[in-house]
């Protein structure tokens, strides 16, 4: 004969299995013993000790007859215990072996702790706050790549910034009106040296047969052309210009001969248009047509340097 497996229910929670001496003795140490419900294989629900005859006989000798179910929880607050049929509220309840259910089986787990809660939810946080600082984020300054010193834009495009050369826009302030120790600007206009050209940055724009250059100018000196060199695609490379394009600020035409001679008597101290030390300007010129795509780069400036 098979060996008896028995179970016993202990604050909605079952026990065992046992075999019926230990269920005895465990239920005899309660102090409803006959009220508790208890469930082999065979019963078909979870049943009061009083009414299983081989459970209740071994019982009766050690507890006094009782008039009525006095002790015995009331059966519709856990309708899981007390209804065979109750699969719903079974599963908030007891599990009983052979009965089993991905919904039973969650029944008998213990509810999350708040604070398991609480630490998930931090460690989420935390590691927003983390992804959000290490994402990778486009700046102004990003754009196709191109080569050094060049600037690159298709028909109708967007613009692209070009610096001079590589080299990052100077960070100190240069010489100019209010800076202290100035002394002004040199008399006669010259080429910018190579360290001060590669101070120069812009951006170029195409219209029609007109080219703009806005220029920052990063360098000490006070410019007042640039020379552009352009170059146009064709098939499927890139071909430089045959010579340079003079590029004034705009609004800066050169003036006739005989504008410019009145001026040094009136204003000997007048300078060309250009664009300041830190400061930014356009500057433009007539080039041709506006190809499909387009590169261009400074290849030399003149302006005026500090006096010393």
């Amino acid at each position: 004969m098979p060996r008896e497996r028995w179970f016993y229910a202990k604050d909605l929670r079952r026990v065992g299995p046992l075999p019926r001496r230990q269920l005895v003795e465990s239920l005899l140490a309660r102090p409803d013993a006959r009220a508790c419900l208890i469930w082999r294989h065979g019963l078909p629900a979870w049943t009061p000790a009083r009414e299983v005859p081989e459970i209740d006989r071994q019982l009766a000798s050690f507890v006094k007859a009782e008039p009525g179910p006095a002790h015995e929880p009331a059966l519709s607050a856990v309708p899981s215990l007390a209804t065979p049929g109750g699969e719903a509220a079974a599963e908030r309840a007891l599990w009983v072996p052979g009965q089993t259910s991905a919904r039973a089986a969650r029944g008998v787990q213990q509810p999350p702790k708040v604070a398991l809660y609480l630490v998930g939810l931090a460690a989420l946080l935390v590691v927003v706050v983390v992804a959000w600082l290490l994402w990778p984020r486009s700046t102004e300054s990003e754009g196709p790549a191109s080569l050094p010193g060049t600037g690159a834009a298709k028909s109708g495009g967007s613009p692209l910034a070009s610096p001079a050369t590589g080299e990052a826009p100077s960070t100190g302030r240069g010489p100019g009106a209010g800076t202290p120790g100035f002394a002004g600007w040199s008399d006669q206009e010259a080429e910018l040296p190579l360290a001060e050209l590669r101070r120069l940055r812009g951006v170029g724009a195409w219209s029609g047969d007109r080219l703009t250059i806005t220029v920052y100018n990063g360098s000490a000196w006070r410019v007042t052309e640039i020379l552009v060199r352009t170059s146009r695609l064709r098939g499927d490379e890139f071909v430089d210009g045959a010579t340079p394009h003079r590029l004034l600020p705009v609004g800066g035409a050169p003036l006739d001969a005989a504008t410019a001679e009145l001026l040094k008597k009136v204003a000997p101290d007048r300078k060309k248009a250009g664009v300041n030390p830190l400061d930014t300007g356009p500057f433009e010129a007539t080039v041709g047509p506006q190809p499909e795509a387009y590169r261009w780069k400074i290849e030399g400036a003149r302006g005026y340097p500090p006096r010393s």
